[in-house]
């Protein structure tokens, strides 16, 4: 005859049961949430809520692609800089060396090109920045002269504005339509801030929230890096930035204002690695294959022999509420991963997948409906659709 076992014996198994399956399956997270001074701490372990869970993956799926190798001249493109998207869909490419800007719908068919080389109004020096306004408008900002072409969703020209900043230079990564006011995200002359407002007739109003330096003050001063996916307004006004140089963290401002940053632990501990040369001299003679190092970086206090570990391409949030931040992760000195860190809308780290080996997306927009545009120069230059399944 069998002993029966104690009613306590059996809860204590049944619990210990539960919280091995839970565990197992990735539901408890973790991580830790705190506030300070107003600011919430989302402090994330490496692993993710998903990791264990079987099958839990983030993949593209792409939908299609605009830019051939060999073919009609409105589908060749010679050094894609960006692409913007209006509200039906309608997306237009800047091509930097072409100095033109062409428009498709959203089937991919061309529709028509805007802008050439030249000096008069609605030309282009170097083509840099598109974006759509409220009104669907396309905002062009020409990087060669240092002004803003408008034209209108038919592609007649609306204004083109004198040089910005007439004693000074601004490189605009992103331009963003927000609340009767123009924010451009990107390096202003002399300014180590982020965000830079003009007002509806582009004059400057301000420029506010400070870069943090990461390791070197001297080279990052330098080269302060921007891809135009490292910030972008969400539906309800709050804005995620991440770092070029990405330091495992997510910063979410309202109002200006920082209001979260989310982290979440890595091996990954410096973003970059440095050595800073008083002799520049020396630095141009040194052999690309003498050394593990990916660049090389002049200014007027030294040179820099450096590589990048780590860098954030572009952080979103989506329709679910859902925030992805794309990676560029160094393995060696000839190979690369892409990547997706996925977050809940909380800031709690779901899971980290590889998205594929040596591809670099250069990601600059996505629409309301998550499709996202970005830019491959794999063989040629083209523009690839996609969104992310998980």
């Amino acid at each position: 005859m069998k002993e029966k076992t104690s009613l306590p014996i059996l809860i204590l198994i049944l619990l210990v049961i539960m919280i091995f399956s839970c565990t197992q399956n990735g539901t408890e997270w973790q991580g830790t949430i705190e506030e300070v001074d107003g600011v919430t701490f989302v402090r994330n372990p490496e692993e993710g809520l998903w990791d264990l869970k079987e099958e839990a993956n983030v993949a593209i799926v792409k939908e299609r692609q605009i830019g051939e190798l060999d073919g009609p001249e409105e589908f060749l493109f010679v050094y894609i800089t960006d692409v913007a998207v209006n509200s039906k869909g309608d997306f237009y490419v800047a091509d930097s060396k072409l100095n033109e800007v062409r428009k498709f719908n959203k089937d991919g068919e061309y529709l028509l090109t805007l802008g050439r080389f030249g000096q008069g109004p609605g030309e282009f020096q170097s083509v840099r920045t598109v974006c759509v306004n409220n009104h669907n408008e396309l905002i062009v900002f020409d990087g060669g002269s240092g002004r803003i072409s408008v034209f209108s969703d038919s592609g007649e020209l609306i204004e083109t504005t004198k040089k910005l900043l007439e004693n000074s230079w601004i490189s605009a990564t992103k331009i963003f339509d927000i609340e009767n006011s123009y924010v451009i995200f990107g390096k202003l002359r002399n300014s180590l801030k982020l965000f830079h407002e003009f007002s509806q007739d582009w004059k400057i109003t301000g420029s506010y929230i400070d870069y943090e330096f990461i390791d070197n003050r001297e080279y990052e001063e330098q080269s302060l890096g921007f891809n135009s996916g490292n910030c972008e307004f969400s539906n309800n006004g709050d804005m995620y930035y991440t770092k070029y140089y990405y330091d495992n963290q997510i910063f979410v401002y309202r109002n200006r204002e920082l209001i979260k940053i989310i982290s979440r632990e890595s091996n990954i501990k410096k973003p970059y690695e440095v050595k800073v040369y008083s002799d520049a001299k020396k630095v141009r003679e040194i052999k690309w294959d003498d050394q593990d190092f990916d660049f090389k970086s002049f200014g007027p206090g030294g040179a820099f022999i450096g590589k990048i570990n780590q860098e954030s391409l572009g952080i979103y949030q989506l329709a679910d509420g859902h925030i992805v931040n794309f990676l560029c992760i160094r393995k060696s000195k000839d190979s690369r991963e892409y990547g997706v860190e996925l977050f809940d809308s909380s800031g709690k780290f779901l899971i980290y997948s590889i998205l594929g080996e040596n591809l670099y997306l250069d990601i600059c927009c996505k629409d309301s409906s998550d499709l996202f545009y970005a830019v491959e120069r794999k063989d040629y230059n083209k523009v690839i659709m996609f969104r992310l399944e998980y």
